[in-house]
Protein backbone atom coordinates (compact mmCIF):
# COMPACT_ATOMS: atom_id res chain seq x y z
CA UNK A 1 0.00 0.00 0.00
CA UNK A 2 1.23 3.60 -0.49
CA UNK A 3 2.65 4.87 2.42
CA UNK A 4 0.71 8.20 2.32
CA UNK A 5 -1.92 5.65 3.72
CA UNK A 6 -0.31 5.31 7.32
CA UNK A 7 -0.66 9.19 7.76
CA UNK A 8 -4.00 9.06 7.42
CA UNK A 9 -4.40 6.37 10.70
CA UNK A 10 -2.82 9.24 12.48
CA UNK A 11 -5.78 11.57 11.58
CA UNK A 12 -8.14 9.61 13.08
CA UNK A 13 -6.90 8.14 16.31
CA UNK A 14 -10.00 9.41 17.99
CA UNK A 15 -12.21 7.00 15.96
CA UNK A 16 -9.76 4.66 16.43
CA UNK A 17 -9.86 4.84 20.15
CA UNK A 18 -13.64 4.59 19.93
CA UNK A 19 -13.37 1.14 17.87
CA UNK A 20 -10.76 -0.19 20.10
CA UNK A 21 -12.79 0.35 23.32
CA UNK A 22 -15.89 -0.73 21.84
CA UNK A 23 -13.98 -3.99 20.84
CA UNK A 24 -12.33 -4.54 24.09
CA UNK A 25 -15.91 -3.83 26.20
CA UNK A 26 -17.54 -6.48 23.40
CA UNK A 27 -15.27 -9.61 23.66
CA UNK A 28 -14.74 -9.58 27.39
CA UNK A 29 -15.51 -12.52 28.56
CA UNK A 30 -17.25 -10.70 31.46
CA UNK A 31 -19.51 -9.03 29.75
CA UNK A 32 -19.93 -11.49 27.22
CA UNK A 33 -21.36 -13.96 30.06
CA UNK A 34 -24.33 -11.62 30.10
CA UNK A 35 -25.24 -12.36 26.34
CA UNK A 36 -24.90 -16.06 27.24
CA UNK A 37 -28.61 -17.37 25.73
CA UNK A 38 -29.50 -20.97 27.15
CA UNK A 39 -30.80 -22.86 24.37
CA UNK A 40 -33.47 -25.57 25.22
CA UNK A 41 -33.26 -28.80 23.63
CA UNK A 42 -36.80 -28.54 22.26
CA UNK A 43 -35.31 -25.70 20.69
CA UNK A 44 -31.99 -26.92 19.38
CA UNK A 45 -33.28 -26.37 15.36
CA UNK A 46 -33.22 -22.39 15.89
CA UNK A 47 -29.70 -22.73 15.48
CA UNK A 48 -29.53 -25.81 12.72
CA UNK A 49 -28.67 -23.64 9.23
CA UNK A 50 -30.14 -23.20 5.92
CA UNK A 51 -27.47 -25.75 4.73
CA UNK A 52 -29.29 -28.44 6.88
CA UNK A 53 -32.14 -28.51 4.97
CA UNK A 54 -30.73 -27.33 1.80
CA UNK A 55 -27.01 -27.31 0.00
CA UNK A 56 -24.63 -25.01 0.56
CA UNK A 57 -25.17 -21.75 -1.24
CA UNK A 58 -22.18 -21.78 -4.55
CA UNK A 59 -21.54 -18.25 -3.76
CA UNK A 60 -19.98 -18.51 -0.25
CA UNK A 61 -21.83 -15.65 0.87
CA UNK A 62 -25.18 -15.81 2.94
CA UNK A 63 -27.78 -17.24 1.48
CA UNK A 64 -30.68 -14.65 -0.12
CA UNK A 65 -33.06 -16.78 2.08
CA UNK A 66 -33.58 -16.53 5.61
CA UNK A 67 -33.27 -18.93 8.53
CA UNK A 68 -35.14 -21.98 7.81
CA UNK A 69 -38.54 -23.15 9.57
CA UNK A 70 -37.56 -24.70 13.27
CA UNK A 71 -38.92 -28.03 11.85
CA UNK A 72 -35.77 -30.19 12.91
CA UNK A 73 -35.54 -32.75 15.53
CA UNK A 74 -32.12 -33.36 17.53
CA UNK A 75 -29.67 -36.10 16.36
CA UNK A 76 -29.59 -38.80 18.75
CA UNK A 77 -26.77 -38.90 21.24
CA UNK A 78 -23.98 -40.86 21.28
CA UNK A 79 -22.23 -42.65 24.39
CA UNK A 80 -19.12 -40.66 24.10
CA UNK A 81 -21.09 -37.27 24.11
CA UNK A 82 -23.91 -38.60 26.96
CA UNK A 83 -20.46 -39.65 29.27
CA UNK A 84 -18.89 -36.15 28.97
CA UNK A 85 -22.15 -34.39 29.63
CA UNK A 86 -22.44 -36.33 32.72
CA UNK A 87 -19.28 -35.84 34.07
CA UNK A 88 -19.96 -32.11 33.86
CA UNK A 89 -16.70 -32.12 31.62
CA UNK A 90 -19.16 -29.79 29.10
CA UNK A 91 -22.41 -28.33 30.10
CA UNK A 92 -26.06 -28.55 28.02
CA UNK A 93 -25.41 -25.49 25.44
CA UNK A 94 -22.32 -27.10 24.57
CA UNK A 95 -23.86 -30.26 24.04
CA UNK A 96 -26.75 -29.06 22.02
CA UNK A 97 -23.88 -26.92 19.80
CA UNK A 98 -22.41 -30.37 18.91
CA UNK A 99 -25.13 -32.03 17.79
CA UNK A 100 -26.20 -29.07 15.94
CA UNK A 101 -23.21 -29.43 13.90
CA UNK A 102 -22.92 -33.08 13.36
CA UNK A 103 -26.62 -32.55 12.15
CA UNK A 104 -26.17 -29.27 9.95
CA UNK A 105 -22.98 -31.25 8.55
CA UNK A 106 -24.35 -34.39 7.83
CA UNK A 107 -27.25 -33.22 6.20
CA UNK A 108 -25.43 -30.74 4.46
CA UNK A 109 -23.38 -33.54 2.98
CA UNK A 110 -26.41 -35.73 2.07
CA UNK A 111 -27.90 -32.62 0.19
CA UNK A 112 -25.01 -31.69 -2.11
CA UNK A 113 -24.30 -35.75 -3.08
CA UNK A 114 -27.98 -35.96 -3.74
CA UNK A 115 -27.56 -32.74 -5.99
CA UNK A 116 -24.77 -33.43 -7.78
CA UNK A 117 -25.40 -37.28 -8.08
CA UNK A 118 -28.28 -36.21 -9.69
CA UNK A 119 -28.79 -37.20 -13.93
CA UNK A 120 -31.73 -34.84 -14.13
CA UNK A 121 -30.28 -31.09 -14.33
CA UNK A 122 -33.03 -29.43 -13.00
CA UNK A 123 -32.67 -31.60 -9.71
CA UNK A 124 -28.96 -29.87 -9.61
CA UNK A 125 -30.28 -26.56 -8.97
CA UNK A 126 -32.10 -24.50 -6.92
CA UNK A 127 -34.06 -21.06 -7.44
CA UNK A 128 -34.61 -18.65 -4.62
CA UNK A 129 -35.11 -14.62 -4.23
CA UNK A 130 -36.39 -12.17 -2.40
CA UNK A 131 -38.69 -8.72 -3.35
CA UNK A 132 -37.78 -5.25 -1.28
CA UNK A 133 -40.80 -2.51 -1.42
CA UNK A 134 -40.46 0.46 0.27
CA UNK A 135 -42.20 4.53 0.81
CA UNK A 136 -40.46 7.27 1.93
CA UNK A 137 -41.03 10.44 3.47
CA UNK A 138 -38.17 12.99 3.05
CA UNK A 139 -37.95 16.30 5.04
CA UNK A 140 -38.13 19.67 3.29
CA UNK A 141 -34.57 20.34 2.26
CA UNK A 142 -34.82 19.00 -1.43
CA UNK A 143 -30.83 18.42 -1.22
CA UNK A 144 -30.87 15.28 0.87
CA UNK A 145 -28.87 13.00 -0.92
CA UNK A 146 -28.06 9.17 -0.94
CA UNK A 147 -25.58 9.21 -3.38
CA UNK A 148 -24.77 5.38 -3.66
CA UNK A 149 -27.85 4.10 -2.44
CA UNK A 150 -31.55 4.71 -2.80
CA UNK A 151 -31.77 7.38 -4.44
CA UNK A 152 -35.28 7.61 -5.38
CA UNK A 153 -36.29 8.05 -2.03
CA UNK A 154 -34.41 11.16 -2.00
CA UNK A 155 -35.16 12.20 -5.68
CA UNK A 156 -38.65 11.71 -5.67
CA UNK A 157 -40.25 10.64 -2.50
CA UNK A 158 -43.82 10.05 -0.63
CA UNK A 159 -44.20 7.23 -2.96
CA UNK A 160 -44.74 3.27 -3.08
CA UNK A 161 -41.61 2.07 -5.06
CA UNK A 162 -39.72 -1.12 -5.44
CA UNK A 163 -35.70 -0.91 -4.05
CA UNK A 164 -35.13 -4.53 -4.71
CA UNK A 165 -36.21 -7.83 -7.08
CA UNK A 166 -33.90 -10.52 -7.52
CA UNK A 167 -34.08 -13.79 -8.15
CA UNK A 168 -30.77 -16.76 -7.92
CA UNK A 169 -30.07 -19.89 -9.50
CA UNK A 170 -27.45 -22.18 -7.84
CA UNK A 171 -26.49 -25.47 -8.11
CA UNK A 172 -23.84 -28.30 -7.36
CA UNK A 173 -23.13 -28.96 -10.87
CA UNK A 174 -20.37 -31.83 -9.29
CA UNK A 175 -18.88 -32.88 -5.82
CA UNK A 176 -16.44 -29.97 -6.61
CA UNK A 177 -17.94 -27.65 -9.11
CA UNK A 178 -21.02 -25.46 -8.63
CA UNK A 179 -22.50 -22.48 -9.84
CA UNK A 180 -23.99 -18.79 -8.95
CA UNK A 181 -26.51 -16.82 -11.03
CA UNK A 182 -28.12 -13.73 -9.50
CA UNK A 183 -30.35 -11.41 -12.08
CA UNK A 184 -32.18 -8.11 -10.91
CA UNK A 185 -35.62 -6.77 -12.15
CA UNK A 186 -35.63 -3.83 -9.96
CA UNK A 187 -36.89 -0.08 -11.56
CA UNK A 188 -36.44 3.47 -10.98
CA UNK A 189 -39.63 4.93 -11.00
CA UNK A 190 -39.92 5.74 -14.30
CA UNK A 191 -38.40 2.71 -15.60
CA UNK A 192 -39.77 -0.17 -12.99
CA UNK A 193 -38.25 -3.06 -14.86
CA UNK A 194 -34.53 -2.19 -15.39
CA UNK A 195 -32.74 -5.70 -15.42
CA UNK A 196 -29.39 -6.48 -15.13
CA UNK A 197 -27.31 -9.25 -13.96
CA UNK A 198 -25.35 -9.22 -10.25
CA UNK A 199 -23.60 -12.05 -9.77
CA UNK A 200 -22.28 -14.60 -12.23
CA UNK A 201 -19.59 -17.42 -11.16
CA UNK A 202 -18.57 -20.38 -10.60
CA UNK A 203 -16.87 -22.41 -7.52
CA UNK A 204 -14.59 -24.84 -8.01
CA UNK A 205 -13.24 -26.94 -4.59
CA UNK A 206 -9.58 -27.89 -5.19
CA UNK A 207 -9.75 -30.12 -2.38
CA UNK A 208 -12.75 -32.03 -1.03
CA UNK A 209 -12.66 -30.42 2.42
CA UNK A 210 -13.50 -27.25 0.95
CA UNK A 211 -10.09 -25.81 2.75
CA UNK A 212 -9.05 -23.99 -0.76
CA UNK A 213 -11.38 -22.65 -3.66
CA UNK A 214 -11.21 -20.35 -6.72
CA UNK A 215 -13.80 -18.55 -7.76
CA UNK A 216 -14.26 -16.60 -11.30
CA UNK A 217 -17.10 -14.25 -13.20
CA UNK A 218 -18.93 -11.89 -12.17
CA UNK A 219 -18.47 -11.51 -8.05
CA UNK A 220 -18.21 -9.52 -4.71
CA UNK A 221 -14.92 -7.57 -4.29
CA UNK A 222 -12.94 -7.96 -1.03
CA UNK A 223 -13.55 -3.90 0.03
CA UNK A 224 -15.44 -4.51 3.25
CA UNK A 225 -17.21 -6.34 5.51
CA UNK A 226 -20.22 -4.30 4.64
CA UNK A 227 -20.37 -4.64 0.74
CA UNK A 228 -19.90 -8.32 1.25
CA UNK A 229 -23.51 -8.68 2.88
CA UNK A 230 -26.00 -9.75 0.98
CA UNK A 231 -29.07 -6.73 0.73
CA UNK A 232 -31.27 -9.49 2.09
CA UNK A 233 -29.54 -10.26 5.24
CA UNK A 234 -28.80 -6.67 6.04
CA UNK A 235 -31.13 -5.07 8.67
CA UNK A 236 -30.14 -1.50 7.80
CA UNK A 237 -31.69 -0.43 4.43
CA UNK A 238 -28.21 1.38 2.81
CA UNK A 239 -24.82 0.42 3.23
CA UNK A 240 -22.35 3.00 4.54
CA UNK A 241 -21.05 5.50 2.80
CA UNK A 242 -17.75 4.84 3.96
CA UNK A 243 -17.24 1.84 2.77
CA UNK A 244 -19.58 1.62 0.23
CA UNK A 245 -17.85 4.30 -1.79
CA UNK A 246 -15.14 2.17 -2.31
CA UNK A 247 -17.00 -0.47 -4.40
CA UNK A 248 -19.91 0.95 -5.66
CA UNK A 249 -22.21 -2.21 -6.88
CA UNK A 250 -20.09 -4.22 -4.70
CA UNK A 251 -18.79 -6.62 -7.74
CA UNK A 252 -17.07 -6.83 -10.90
CA UNK A 253 -15.30 -9.21 -12.89
CA UNK A 254 -12.58 -11.18 -11.74
CA UNK A 255 -11.11 -13.93 -10.39
CA UNK A 256 -10.63 -15.22 -6.32
CA UNK A 257 -8.75 -17.37 -4.56
CA UNK A 258 -9.95 -18.58 -0.57
CA UNK A 259 -8.50 -20.68 2.12
CA UNK A 260 -10.52 -21.09 4.75
CA UNK A 261 -9.61 -23.17 8.31
CA UNK A 262 -12.39 -26.77 8.72
CA UNK A 263 -13.42 -24.63 12.45
CA UNK A 264 -13.75 -21.49 10.14
CA UNK A 265 -16.19 -23.01 7.96
CA UNK A 266 -18.29 -24.22 10.86
CA UNK A 267 -18.39 -21.00 12.51
CA UNK A 268 -18.88 -19.09 9.07
CA UNK A 269 -21.68 -21.32 8.13
CA UNK A 270 -23.52 -20.74 11.92
CA UNK A 271 -22.92 -16.94 11.49
CA UNK A 272 -24.41 -16.58 7.77
CA UNK A 273 -27.87 -18.28 9.03
CA UNK A 274 -29.33 -17.54 11.81
CA UNK A 275 -26.83 -14.39 12.43
CA UNK A 276 -27.30 -13.37 8.57
CA UNK A 277 -23.25 -12.88 8.11
CA UNK A 278 -21.78 -12.90 4.74
CA UNK A 279 -20.45 -16.71 4.65
CA UNK A 280 -17.42 -17.96 4.03
CA UNK A 281 -14.99 -16.11 2.22
CA UNK A 282 -11.94 -17.33 3.30
CA UNK A 283 -9.35 -17.11 6.22
CA UNK A 284 -7.55 -15.44 3.92
CA UNK A 285 -8.82 -14.20 0.01
CA UNK A 286 -6.90 -13.04 -2.65
CA UNK A 287 -8.98 -11.43 -5.72
CA UNK A 288 -7.68 -9.32 -9.14
CA UNK A 289 -10.38 -7.39 -10.84
CA UNK A 290 -11.18 -4.89 -13.66
CA UNK A 291 -11.38 -2.07 -11.29
CA UNK A 292 -14.61 -0.20 -13.05
CA UNK A 293 -17.02 -1.62 -10.61
CA UNK A 294 -20.20 -3.94 -11.30
CA UNK A 295 -20.83 -4.60 -15.40
CA UNK A 296 -18.36 -1.63 -16.58
CA UNK A 297 -15.50 -2.31 -19.19
CA UNK A 298 -11.83 -1.97 -18.12
CA UNK A 299 -11.09 1.53 -19.57
CA UNK A 300 -7.53 1.52 -18.90
CA UNK A 301 -5.91 -2.07 -18.88
CA UNK A 302 -5.12 -1.56 -15.12
CA UNK A 303 -6.39 -4.06 -12.66
CA UNK A 304 -7.19 -4.04 -9.16
CA UNK A 305 -5.74 -6.49 -6.35
CA UNK A 306 -7.05 -6.40 -2.87
CA UNK A 307 -7.14 -8.84 -0.17
CA UNK A 308 -8.55 -10.17 2.44
CA UNK A 309 -7.71 -11.56 6.16
CA UNK A 310 -10.53 -12.93 8.44
CA UNK A 311 -11.25 -15.18 11.57
CA UNK A 312 -14.23 -15.81 13.42
CA UNK A 313 -13.63 -16.67 16.97
CA UNK A 314 -16.24 -18.48 19.42
CA UNK A 315 -15.35 -17.55 22.99
CA UNK A 316 -15.43 -19.70 26.09
CA UNK A 317 -19.65 -18.36 26.33
CA UNK A 318 -20.24 -19.42 23.10
CA UNK A 319 -20.60 -16.05 21.53
CA UNK A 320 -19.03 -15.67 18.47
CA UNK A 321 -16.48 -12.68 17.06
CA UNK A 322 -15.53 -12.21 13.83
CA UNK A 323 -12.56 -9.72 12.78
CA UNK A 324 -10.73 -9.19 9.71
CA UNK A 325 -9.41 -6.53 7.55
CA UNK A 326 -9.23 -6.08 3.31
CA UNK A 327 -6.84 -3.92 1.65
CA UNK A 328 -6.57 -3.21 -2.35
CA UNK A 329 -4.63 -1.14 -5.18
CA UNK A 330 -5.25 0.10 -8.76
CA UNK A 331 -5.80 2.94 -11.24
CA UNK A 332 -9.89 3.90 -11.94
CA UNK A 333 -10.76 5.86 -14.70
CA UNK A 334 -13.17 8.58 -13.70
CA UNK A 335 -15.24 9.10 -17.03
CA UNK A 336 -18.35 11.62 -17.47
CA UNK A 337 -16.55 14.70 -16.64
CA UNK A 338 -17.21 16.28 -20.07
CA UNK A 339 -20.83 16.33 -18.93
CA UNK A 340 -20.28 19.28 -16.58
CA UNK A 341 -17.78 20.57 -18.53
CA UNK A 342 -18.97 24.25 -20.77
CA UNK A 343 -15.40 25.07 -21.97
CA UNK A 344 -12.36 23.42 -23.42
CA UNK A 345 -10.92 23.38 -19.75
CA UNK A 346 -8.92 19.86 -18.72
CA UNK A 347 -11.18 18.90 -15.54
CA UNK A 348 -7.74 16.12 -14.56
CA UNK A 349 -5.39 17.05 -12.45
CA UNK A 350 -3.25 15.50 -14.52
CA UNK A 351 -2.14 14.75 -17.86
CA UNK A 352 -2.74 10.66 -17.44
CA UNK A 353 -5.68 10.09 -19.30
CA UNK A 354 -7.25 6.98 -20.33
CA UNK A 355 -9.36 6.85 -23.63
CA UNK A 356 -12.63 7.98 -21.58
CA UNK A 357 -11.80 9.66 -18.28
CA UNK A 358 -8.98 10.44 -15.71
CA UNK A 359 -6.73 7.79 -14.55
CA UNK A 360 -6.31 8.31 -10.53
CA UNK A 361 -5.04 5.95 -8.14
CA UNK A 362 -7.50 3.99 -5.87
CA UNK A 363 -6.46 2.54 -2.81
CA UNK A 364 -7.77 1.72 0.71
CA UNK A 365 -7.41 -0.46 3.67
CA UNK A 366 -10.39 -1.31 5.99
CA UNK A 367 -10.64 -3.36 9.81
CA UNK A 368 -13.79 -4.27 11.04
CA UNK A 369 -15.30 -6.27 14.40
CA UNK A 370 -18.40 -8.16 14.30
CA UNK A 371 -20.20 -9.70 17.47
CA UNK A 372 -24.45 -11.06 15.78
CA UNK A 373 -27.00 -10.41 18.50
CA UNK A 374 -26.67 -12.70 20.69
CA UNK A 375 -29.09 -11.02 21.92
CA UNK A 376 -26.90 -7.93 21.40
CA UNK A 377 -24.54 -7.16 18.84
CA UNK A 378 -22.11 -4.67 17.29
CA UNK A 379 -20.95 -4.28 13.95
CA UNK A 380 -17.74 -1.59 13.32
CA UNK A 381 -15.83 -0.65 10.27
CA UNK A 382 -12.78 2.12 9.67
CA UNK A 383 -11.25 2.72 6.26
CA UNK A 384 -8.55 4.83 5.37
CA UNK A 385 -6.86 5.18 1.83
CA UNK A 386 -6.63 7.32 -1.64
CA UNK A 387 -8.88 8.09 -4.36
CA UNK A 388 -9.72 10.45 -6.99
CA UNK A 389 -11.92 13.74 -5.47
CA UNK A 390 -13.63 16.67 -7.30
CA UNK A 391 -12.33 20.05 -5.38
CA UNK A 392 -13.68 23.15 -4.89
CA UNK A 393 -12.54 24.04 -8.47
CA UNK A 394 -14.41 21.23 -10.77
CA UNK A 395 -10.72 19.48 -10.84
CA UNK A 396 -10.62 15.55 -10.04
CA UNK A 397 -7.24 14.87 -8.37
CA UNK A 398 -5.71 12.64 -6.15
CA UNK A 399 -6.82 12.78 -2.50
CA UNK A 400 -6.99 11.46 0.95
CA UNK A 401 -10.42 9.73 2.16
CA UNK A 402 -10.98 8.00 5.93
CA UNK A 403 -14.42 7.05 7.12
CA UNK A 404 -16.14 4.65 9.02
CA UNK A 405 -19.46 3.89 11.33
CA UNK A 406 -20.35 2.03 14.79
CA UNK A 407 -23.69 -0.13 14.86
CA UNK A 408 -25.26 -1.44 17.93
CA UNK A 409 -28.19 -3.76 17.91
CA UNK A 410 -30.77 -5.95 20.08
CA UNK A 411 -32.82 -9.01 18.83
CA UNK A 412 -35.78 -9.88 20.73
CA UNK A 413 -36.81 -13.24 20.29
CA UNK A 414 -40.58 -13.41 21.06
CA UNK A 415 -41.30 -16.63 19.51
CA UNK A 416 -39.92 -19.78 17.77
CA UNK A 417 -39.77 -17.62 14.27
CA UNK A 418 -40.78 -14.28 15.54
CA UNK A 419 -38.09 -11.79 16.12
CA UNK A 420 -37.84 -7.80 16.89
CA UNK A 421 -34.09 -5.74 16.28
CA UNK A 422 -33.77 -2.40 17.23
CA UNK A 423 -30.66 -0.86 15.98
CA UNK A 424 -28.77 2.61 15.37
CA UNK A 425 -25.88 3.64 13.54
CA UNK A 426 -23.39 6.44 13.60
CA UNK A 427 -21.05 6.81 10.78
CA UNK A 428 -18.94 9.43 9.31
CA UNK A 429 -17.18 9.87 5.71
CA UNK A 430 -14.69 12.07 4.21
CA UNK A 431 -13.34 11.82 0.70
CA UNK A 432 -14.92 11.25 -3.04
CA UNK A 433 -17.00 8.90 -5.12
CA UNK A 434 -15.21 7.70 -8.11
CA UNK A 435 -18.22 7.07 -9.68
CA UNK A 436 -19.46 9.76 -9.64
CA UNK A 437 -17.39 12.14 -11.88
CA UNK A 438 -15.30 12.10 -8.06
CA UNK A 439 -17.25 14.38 -6.61
CA UNK A 440 -16.55 15.02 -2.91
CA UNK A 441 -19.24 12.97 -0.83
CA UNK A 442 -18.29 14.31 2.48
CA UNK A 443 -20.84 13.25 5.07
CA UNK A 444 -22.02 12.49 8.68
CA UNK A 445 -24.84 10.14 9.48
CA UNK A 446 -27.43 8.33 12.38
CA UNK A 447 -29.50 6.04 11.52
CA UNK A 448 -32.60 4.91 14.00
CA UNK A 449 -34.10 1.43 12.79
CA UNK A 450 -36.63 -1.59 13.44
CA UNK A 451 -36.67 -5.13 12.25
CA UNK A 452 -39.71 -6.92 12.93
CA UNK A 453 -39.56 -10.48 11.30
CA UNK A 454 -42.69 -11.91 12.29
CA UNK A 455 -41.74 -15.66 10.22
CA UNK A 456 -39.08 -16.85 8.11
CA UNK A 457 -40.69 -15.23 5.14
CA UNK A 458 -41.36 -11.84 6.01
CA UNK A 459 -39.11 -8.69 7.20
CA UNK A 460 -40.62 -5.16 7.72
CA UNK A 461 -38.57 -2.36 8.68
CA UNK A 462 -38.67 1.33 9.66
CA UNK A 463 -35.94 3.51 10.23
CA UNK A 464 -35.06 7.12 10.07
CA UNK A 465 -31.81 8.53 9.01
CA UNK A 466 -30.61 12.14 9.53
CA UNK A 467 -28.00 13.26 7.91
CA UNK A 468 -25.88 16.08 6.78
CA UNK A 469 -23.11 16.52 3.99
CA UNK A 470 -22.13 17.51 0.33
CA UNK A 471 -24.79 17.11 -2.22
CA UNK A 472 -23.70 15.38 -5.24
CA UNK A 473 -26.63 15.27 -7.41
CA UNK A 474 -25.56 17.21 -10.97
CA UNK A 475 -28.38 19.46 -10.40
CA UNK A 476 -26.60 21.61 -7.69
CA UNK A 477 -22.84 20.51 -9.10
CA UNK A 478 -21.26 23.14 -11.26
CA UNK A 479 -18.26 23.66 -12.98
CA UNK A 480 -15.93 25.69 -11.12
CA UNK A 481 -18.09 25.96 -8.07
CA UNK A 482 -18.27 24.29 -4.57
CA UNK A 483 -20.69 21.73 -3.92
CA UNK A 484 -23.61 22.71 -2.10
CA UNK A 485 -24.96 21.35 1.39
CA UNK A 486 -27.43 19.56 3.28
CA UNK A 487 -29.12 19.02 6.72
CA UNK A 488 -32.39 16.90 6.78
CA UNK A 489 -34.05 13.69 7.79
CA UNK A 490 -35.61 10.74 5.81
CA UNK A 491 -38.22 8.14 7.31
CA UNK A 492 -38.58 4.81 5.10
CA UNK A 493 -40.38 1.57 5.46
CA UNK A 494 -39.83 -1.59 3.84
CA UNK A 495 -41.66 -4.51 3.32
CA UNK A 496 -39.36 -7.48 1.85
CA UNK A 497 -40.73 -11.20 0.98
CA UNK A 498 -38.51 -14.04 0.16
CA UNK A 499 -39.61 -17.36 -1.73
CA UNK A 500 -37.62 -20.58 -2.29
Amino acid sequence: MNGLLVREIGKEGTFLAILYIVSIVWISPAWAQQSKQPIPSEKLASVLSEESMNPRPADGQASDQKRPERLMQPAEPTPLEDLILEKGIITMDDWLRIKAAEERKALQEQAELQMAGSPRWYERIRINGYVQTRWAIRSNDSKFDIPLGDKLATSDPNQFYTRRIRLVLQGQVSERLSFYFQPAFEGDGQNMFNKEVIDAFADYNLTRDRKFRIRLGLQRTPNSFDTYRSSSNRQELDRHESVQSGAPGERDLGASFFWTSKVAQERYAQLATYHNGPGDYGNFGIMVWNGQTRNKSELNGDKHVGLRLAHPWELPNGRLVETGMFAYRGIFAVTGLGALNSTSKDRCATQLRSNSGCNVLDERMSWYIWTPPQPWGVLAEFTVGRGPKRNAKGIVEESSLHGGYVQGYYTWQYSDVGMLTPYIRWGEYYGGFKTIEGRDGQSRSWNFGLVWDPDTHWRFVTELMLKNGLNTNSTYVAFNQAQQDFDGSLVRFQAQWFFN
